[in-house]
């Protein structure tokens, strides 16, 4: 009961902390990214004038009806049943019983999906689009009456909740072992939706895209309050935790290289009365990567200031294991 509660609890913080920027790691239909809480995505899509008119008998799949790029079309969206969470969407234009209209719909299509996507690959009459996050599939279907139909299918491949992806890790990541761990835990795991398994962090708040707001850390004395700020490009570039009753509070800049990746992350520490006394520069320098572009072993520059005492800089090298879900 207890997880269920917990569940429920971080779908109302999805829904309700909504924020006006577009994730853009996402598929995204009309600019609405598919993913994330069934209600969550039908509110975006009701706000877009979509008309949702009825649901699979087994509850995976929700209709609805409008207008795709100005042409009236129908929407089948699928969710995971377990989760609630939205899977894919499919579009259904048509159906046309001339050639003639059905060709000048298809270069409609393929030119305003370009126009939002880049260009899209073609194989056997199917046009496709696939980036790191997921996948546009449009193709011609015959129908028994002898019509035809366009349909476009929208795939999201990447877990909803970004824990690992705020980490700089990509692809559906299981767990990570780090040899000389700095500034994070040595054992990380993820579920199959891209959250952290960390029993310690509780309270958490996710927005609509999944990206972790703020949080509480337990402590040995109670508990730490974290937030998190993130970018236009929903990079995280600040994790603020305050430790009221130990009188400390710790900000972790993050800057990026021209990957996405995290280059540099600069750790100040305060005491109750405001005062800086201890800062930790660290940047990055990747040496390889695995298949999936996450890094397998990394040269860090440490450059480490305490109060009262010289700066001292050391190089620390960083080995990981990293295991994938199938």
């Amino acid at each position: 009961m207890k997880k269920i509660l917990t569940y429920l609890a971080l779908l109302f913080a999805l829904t309700v902390s909504a924020q006006t920027l577009t994730d853009p790691r996402s598929i995204r239909l009309n600019g609405i990214p598919i993913e994330g809480p069934i209600d969550s995505l039908r509110q975006a899509l009701t706000e877009a004038e979509f008309a949702e008119w009825g649901q699979s008998d087994d509850g995976e799949d929700y209709y609805f009806r409008g207008n795709f790029y100005g042409i009236r079309a129908k929407l089948m969206v699928s969710i995971t049943p377990e989760t609630k969470l939205v899977n894919s969407a499919y579009v259904t234009i048509g159906p046309y019983s001339t050639n003639e209209m059905l060709e000048r719909n298809l270069q409609y299509f393929r030119y305003k999906m370009e126009q939002d996507y880049g260009h899209l690959s073609e194989r056997d009459d199917t046009w496709f689009y696939i980036d790191d996050f997921g996948s546009i599939k449009m193709s011609v279907v015959d129908n028994d009456n002898g019509s035809r139909d366009i349909r476009i299918l929208f795939l999201n491949t990447v877990p909803f909740y970004k824990d690992a992806l705020t980490m700089g890790l990509h692809a559906d990541v299981e767990e990570v072992v780090t040899e000389n761990a700095v500034a994070e835990d040595q054992f990380l795991h993820f579920n199959q939706n891209g959250m952290i398994d960390n029993p310690d962090l509780v309270d958490r708040m996710y927005n609509r895209y999944g990206y972790l707001i703020s949080a509480r850390m337990k402590e040995k004395d109670g508990f730490s309050t974290i937030t998190y700020d993130y970018d236009q490009q929903f990079r995280l570039v600040r994790r603020t935790l305050v430790n009221a009753a130990a009188g400390i509070s710790y900000i972790n800049d993050y800057t990026y290289n021209s990957e996405d990746e995290p280059l540099t992350q600069f750790q100040k520490v305060y005491n109750k009365d405001g005062e800086c006394i201890m800062t930790i520069n660290m940047t990055n320098n990747y040496i390889t990567r695995d298949d999936n572009g996450n890094w397998t072993s990394n040269s860090m520059t440490l450059n480490y200031w305490e109060k009262d005492a010289k700066t001292q800089q050391v190089t620390v090298l960083q080995r990981r294991t990293i295991a994938y879900w199938e």
